[in-house]
Formats: C-alpha cells, structure tokens, sequence
C-alpha cells in the first residue's frame, strides 16, 4: 500500500511517518508540506492512499483533495487535520474524502484505519497469487 503523506508540521510528520512505516503493508513513498509539490508527486507515485492536511506551507489542502478526487479516483483521500469542526469536516466529504480525522482527537481511528487498509491490500496480493 503505497501511501504518501502531505503535512505542514515538521513535527507532526515525523510522527505520522513512524506510524506508517510500522504498518507492514504501508510503503511511504513521499511526503511534503506543499500543494504543488504533493500533485507532482501523486502523478509520479500514484498512490494508493494520500494523508493530507488542511493547511499547508504553500497552497490549500481543500485544493489538493479536490484535484486528487478528480484526477485519482482510485486514491484513498484521508482527511487529517487540526480544523475538526463540522464544517471542515462537511466540505472534504463532499469534495470526496474519504475519510476525515482530526489530529486532535482521532489519531488512533487514524492508525487503525491505516492498519485495516494495509491488511486490506496485502488480501488483495494474495488472492492474486
């Protein structure tokens, strides 16, 4: 499960980087702070999941979400932020989330559905072998 990860928190992704890579499906292919950097690397890894954050160093993460919706309907899109009331929350599901969590309160729903997704995708390899 190719994951990749778009955080503005220097911090906060290097914490949400060791929960992903202890996920024995989880591959965390890139990460950045950055809307534009972040479309480059979705065309360049297409990834099975994308983690991305609302505020950004540059660009907008409602932004991000709305051309990786359009553009990589097969992309899992995981809302994480730290904006967790109902009207953000509103917003990305109807621009297509997949799911939304706020860093404050859901980070372990978070790890689990990460969990689950990875056990998810490595059924998937070997019901193909």
């Amino acid at each position: 499960m190719k994951v990749l990860l778009v955080e503005d928190s220097r911090i906060l992704r290097n914490r949400l980087r060791s929960m992903i890579v202890a996920i024995p499906a989880a591959l965390l292919v890139a990460e950045t702070d950055a809307e534009e950097d972040a479309r480059s690397l979705m065309a360049l890894h297409q990834p099975d999941v994308a983690v991305i954050d609302l505020r950004l160093k540059r660009g907008s993460g409602l932004s991000l979400l709305e051309h990786i919706v359009a553009r990589y309907p097969a992309t899992v899109a995981i809302v994480l932020t730290n904006y967790g009331q109902p009207e953000y929350r509103n917003k990305c599901l109807q621009l297509g989330a997949h799911h939304f969590f706020d860093k404050s309160r859901d980070i372990g729903a978070f790890e689990e559905l990460l969990a689950g997704l990875g056990r998810i995708e490595t059924k998937a390899r070997a019901d193909l072998h």
